[in-house]
């Protein structure tokens, strides 16, 4: 059964999106589970220490970050065409939900690079300005996979969806942070004295259940402010990519 957007022109409520986002996670948890835990195994690189040192190659770390930040991208993606069906009705169809990203790969990746170094420029610079842009290109890469827009036209269509709406998405994006870094966190204290492999089994493990909620919520996100905004429903916006 579809699940209700909020009305055209409705207020936009952060427990709404989050509560939608458990509705479509709890009805596809595997599936959306087992493409963020791709996504997540190169934090093994760091997870696993080499045996010379107990400390991560600082190369292995670049290594690391580089390749999620791209893995992590497209299996947002993955999610959020599969979570967009599931919000029409849909079973989940991951082999045509990774066709459709595949068929937006390359304005994907540079979605990702320009939103990475964004980012990481304005959080090195006074931790501000990144959290700003954290909160008005929220929505960035659903404008690119749903849209079809490039790299820079995404990143100035989710400015302009969440304009009116910025605290609130902000609230939203530091209450889910501090949740799911603060389980993740205790997650690790309890296995701490287990050791390292199943430390860093258990760590990726809660990285892939954590991350593809956070996925999720993007997709809930993205529709509400679209519906808040253009009361656009899933079948409007679903109509751009049938």
């Amino acid at each position: 059964m579809a699940i209700a957007s909020v009305d055209a022109g409705g207020e936009f409520r952060i427990g709404t999106v989050i509560k939608r986002t458990f509705t479509v996670y709890g009805a596809n948890v595997l599936p959306f589970v087992a493409v963020t835990f791709v996504a997540a195994l190169p934090n093994l690189l760091v997870l696993l220490p080499s045996p010379e040192s107990a400390v991560p190659d600082p190369t292995k770390t670049l290594i690391a970050v580089v390749l999620g930040v791209y893995l992590n991208s497209l299996a947002q993606a993955v999610i959020l065409f599969g979570a967009f069906g599931s919000l029409r009705g849909e079973p989940v169809r991951l082999g045509e939900a990774l066709h459709r990203t595949l068929a937006r790969l390359f304005p994907i990746l540079g979605f990702a690079t320009l939103y990475s170094l964004g980012l990481f420029g304005g959080l090195m610079l006074a931790v501000v300005p990144g959290l700003i842009l954290a909160v008005m290109w929220a929505v960035a890469l659903p404008a690119c996979a749903f849209e079809g827009l490039g790299p820079i036209d995404c990143l100035r269509r989710s400015a302009r969806l969440a304009a009116g709406y910025r605290w609130k998405v902000f609230w939203l994006l530091a209450l889910l942070t501090i949740v799911l870094v603060a389980t993740g966190e205790l997650v690790e204290l309890a296995l701490r004295p287990a050791g390292v492999y199943v430390k860093a089994s258990a760590s990726l493990i809660w990285a892939a259940v954590s991350g593809a909620y956070w996925n999720c919520a993007f997709v809930i996100l993205y529709r509400d402010l679209r519906a808040a905004k253009e009361g656009a429903d899933a079948e409007q916006i679903a109509a751009i990519f049938d």
